[in-house]
């Protein structure tokens, strides 16, 4: 057998990829290696922004507002004191009015059946099988993939593009030994629930700000505590009937409350830190438990110029907790549809591969790694939505606006991206606000409500650039983000008193944000991947590295 386009993997991703590119290349064959689905553990039901933009690119659109519940953003719920279970006081904070961008709640039995039929409709060829071997070709050749049927017969398969969507099963990344160690390794215990009682989220006594543009029931609700954090998500039942996703992520390291892989245990543990959840748990029936343990890994290498590519977790694995792990396989997704593309069209896709896979790595790691740091203060809740409100500065004014304008997939975009935003950078900027963060949380008069700042504003989810999505507003969208940080930086300094005047190193971060964003004025109203200037610096330097050039 012979196909163009060979992905392997069943699940949503490995489909979600079928759809994708059946739809762009029509002429190209695709097909799917599908294995056995019997309890496969199926999560990933919240969606964000930029699952939705790609969702409703492939006609999905009409199928998700019929099928699955709109979400309100997501809610947070920041307890001050922790160590009493008793206390049911959090600090909420919710999106302040109805979105600006769609975003839905899936139930992901009856998503992922969808997609799998329309794929069958529009002449996608699903195999049914497993992955026995592979022998990927270096040159100009095709791969050969070997499959094994349920009767056990093996035949090969021969592809001249090889996407790896095999989740946990990593086959790309062990044959070829890309894995790397992550040693802050988590669990993930979570149940769906019918016949409950939502009113019982709202036995709480919430702190928050008035809100009647929404029903807020209908959001991801986010609880934290030590060295976790719990999800309830809403959904439809396939006979439409009220279901609930209930999960908890805790590092395996921090974690105080023993493993969590039952319904017994989930009930005990959680008890001791959030009752009502332990009440809506309570209130309902248990449908279905799932478990992953140290579920945490990494990949050296995604995207091969020898036209190999591995998506979703058969890559990295992402938390959970921003629900950005369908988002970032959607932009891998559009990645490989783009050196296709060029290869195609006669164009060399060797530099463009290796642009793409350095950015989709900064992209992932930060994100990931900055959450995983994030568990070690989950507890504080001062710290924590600090820390929380900085990703969704970061989300709504670098990364959305990038993705919706498809620099994640150009070849000029990512340069500039790589160029300006490196892993490193993101890094090293995230962990000194952080620093100056925990410094400011140590004192505890600033730990009192009434120093809390809204999460999630009208300015800090950048509602001013979502009125039009134009590219030309790009730099005024990261002027602010740089803006923003400078004025949050200066406030905590502000905290620090005294201490605050001899913080140089902090000083000199925020001398970093100010001018950041005054160097991005000049370049108000103007697309950045047409400027005669940005041109200029990627034609003659387009093979310098970006630390070379800031050096210079």
């Amino acid at each position: 057998m012979t196909s163009d386009v060979l992905v392997m993997g069943g699940g949503a991703t490995g489909q979600l990829a079928a759809a994708y590119l059946r739809m762009r290349f029509p002429n190209l064959k695709v097909a799917v290696v599908e294995g056995p689905h019997k309890n496969r553990p199926i999560v990933g039901e919240s969606l964000v922004e930029v699952s939705v933009d790609f969702l409703f690119e492939l006609g999905l659109g009409a199928y998700l507002v019929e099928k699955h519940y709109p979400k309100y953003g997501l809610t947070y719920y920041f307890k001050p004191d922790i160590n009493d279970p008793a206390d049911r006081t959090y600090i909420v904070d919710e999106i302040p009015t109805a979105p600006l961008l769609l975003s839905f709640q899936i139930n992901r039995f009856t998503f992922d059946h969808e997609v799998r039929r329309r794929n069958l409709e529009n002449g996608v060829q699903v195999i049914d099988g497993t992955v026995a071997g592979l022998d990927i070709n270096s040159g100009d050749g095709l791969h050969a993939v070997t499959v094994q049927d349920p009767a056990g017969r093996k035949h090969t398969v021969s592809a001249r593009w090889l996407v790896d969507a095999t989740g946990r099963n990593r086959v790309l990344a062990k044959q070829l030994q890309l894995q790397e160690i992550v040693k802050e390794q988590k669990n993930v215990f979570w149940f769906r629930l019918m016949n409950f009682n939502p009113e019982i989220l709202s036995r709480i006594q919430a702190l928050k700000k008035q809100n009647r543009a929404y029903v807020p029931y209908f959001a991801t609700h986010h609880f934290f505590g030590k060295g976790n954090w719990i999800w309830c998500i809403p959904m439809r039942s396939p006979e439409n009937l009220p279901l609930i996703s209930i999960g908890i992520t805790y590092r395996k390291d921090i974690y105080p409350h023993g493993e969590v892989r039952t319904m017994e245990q989930f009930l005990e543990c959680v008890g001791r830190e959030h009752p009502v959840v332990v009440d809506l748990a309570r209130s309902g029936t248990v449908v279905d438990t799932n478990f992953y343990g140290s579920y945490m890994w990494e990949c050296r290498q995604r995207y091969s110029p020898d036209r190999w590519y591995i998506i979703g977790d058969a890559g990295d694995t992402v938390d959970p907790l921003y629900s950005v792990g369908l988002a970032l396989s959607s932009l891998q997704i559009r990645q490989i549809a783009a050196i296709i593309q060029r290869e195609l069209s006669g164009c060399d896709t060797h530099d463009f591969t290796k642009d793409l896979d350095t950015v989709i790595n900064a992209f992932q790691r930060s994100v990931t790694r900055d959450t995983t740091r994030l568990y070690e203060c989950m507890d504080d809740a001062y710290q924590c939505h600090l820390r929380v409100h900085l990703a969704v500065i970061k989300l709504f004014h670098l990364g959305l606006p990038l993705v919706m304008n498809e620099y994640l997939w150009d070849p000029l975009g990512v340069k500039l991206i790589n160029w300006f935003y490196s892993l490193e950078t993101l890094e090293a900027d995230s962990r000194e606000f952080q620093d100056l963060i925990r410094e400011v949380a140590a004192d505890p008069k600033n730990r009192a409500a009434h120093n809390f700042i809204k999460v999630q504003s009208g300015a800090s989810m950048n509602y001013v650039y979502y009125e039009h999505h134009r590219e030309e507003d790009i730099p005024a969208s990261l002027s602010r983000l740089a803006f923003s940080l400078a004025r949050l930086r200066l406030a905590l300094l502000g905290k620090l008193g005294w201490r605050g005047l001899i913080c140089f190193k902090q000083q000199r971060a925020l001398l970093k944000d100010v001018f950041r964003g005054l160097f991005l004025v000049p370049f108000y109203g103007t697309r950045l991947r047409e400027s005669r200037l940005v041109r200029k610096v990627f034609r003659t330097r387009e093979f310098q590295q970006p630390a070379q050039l800031i050096q210079k």
